[in-house]
């Protein structure tokens, strides 16, 4: 009853951060969770390897809204969606309002209490100003990029 409360109260702007947000959430996961990687991959902007450096244009607020409500919404679902997923939807909601992104895939490899390698994998996504959804203190090494550019906007904040 209280999540309902916060809700209602919320501008109308935001509330609609948060119905997009589930949608493109919801088609993350039926994608990640039932089609092979390779089928979808497209969706996802221009491929480039390792970390890609985006043009320094500022940081646009509403990269920074559109972080906020997938976060939330993954806090509301118990944080049951995997990094990739929630990078997958942020990337797409900048997409649809022009926002320049890259959605950065890594990978870390650590010794388990046996010394055996394990690997692990992380996505994030960036602007030209950093790491917008995904930080990590740990060091992730970039594998791939996936970016979408587009011209400035001006009045953009740094």
């Amino acid at each position: 009853m209280k999540t309902l409360r916060r809700l209602v109260r919320l501008p109308w702007q935001r509330k609609a951060l948060l119905l997009e947000g589930s949608l493109w959430l919801a088609l993350a996961w039926v994608l990640v969770r039932g089609l092979p990687f390779r089928w979808w991959a497209r969706w996802l902007g221009q491929q480039a390897a390792g970390d890609v450096e985006l043009d320094a244009a500022g940081r646009d607020p509403r990269a920074l809204e559109i972080c906020w409500s997938i976060r939330a919404i993954h806090a509301r679902l118990g944080e049951r969606l995997t990094c990739l997923m929630l990078a997958m939807a942020a990337q797409w909601m900048m997409h649809r309002r022009r926002i320049s992104s890259c959605l950065v895939l890594g990978t870390l490899t650590e010794l388990d209490a046996e010394r055996r390698p394990t690997f692990k994998a992380h996505a994030w996504v960036r602007d030209a100003n950093g790491v917008i959804l995904g930080y990590q203190d740990v060091p992730y090494v970039a594998l791939s990029s996936f970016v979408r550019c587009y011209p400035a906007r001006e009045g953009l904040t740094e």
